[in-house]
């Protein structure tokens, strides 16, 4: 079973209309594989600089829960974008070598280059959901 995993930028109001149709969204959207909001939690606990912790994937409030969670979306928290929008370029190998060493990472052996691409992307939704003031979401089906 392959899960399908897609961030992108929108405003409150908007965000649920994109498990109906994600084009308008673009150019601010990413496509990827596998990533839940699980990794992205434990992400989060390294932009904090500590180990993540039991609760933390609850600070993604779930915006749309379908099918008993066959499609889901989910709000980053307001902290987790502000930190990913201050990421500089010479951050993100550091964050990206913690990174790897938590969760589902580590188990498939990610290395640092494998996500600093993820990174990246992240990080420039993250600046225009900022400077936009709008929200970064997460939507996932399996």
């Amino acid at each position: 079973m392959s899960l399908l995993s897609e961030l992108y930028v929108s405003s409150a109001t908007d965000a649920v209309r994109y498990d109906d149709s994600p084009e308008p969204f673009a150019p601010h959207r990413a496509e990827y594989q596998g990533l839940t909001y699980e990794e992205f939690a434990n992400l989060w606990a390294v932009l904090c600089d500590r180990e993540p912790m039991e609760g933390d994937a609850d600070a993604f409030d779930t915006l749309l829960n379908v099918d008993g969670g066959q499609r889901l979306i989910n709000r980053f928290p307001d902290d987790f974008v502000t930190r990913l929008a201050a990421l500089s370029e010479h951050d993100l190998e550091s964050v990206a070598e913690k990174w790897v060493q938590h969760g589902e990472l580590s188990f498939m052996e990610c290395s640092p280059s494998d996500v600093i691409p993820i990174l990246e992307s992240l990080r420039n939704l993250a600046v225009v959901a900022v400077k936009e003031q709008k929200l970064l979401c997460l939507w996932m089906c399996v």
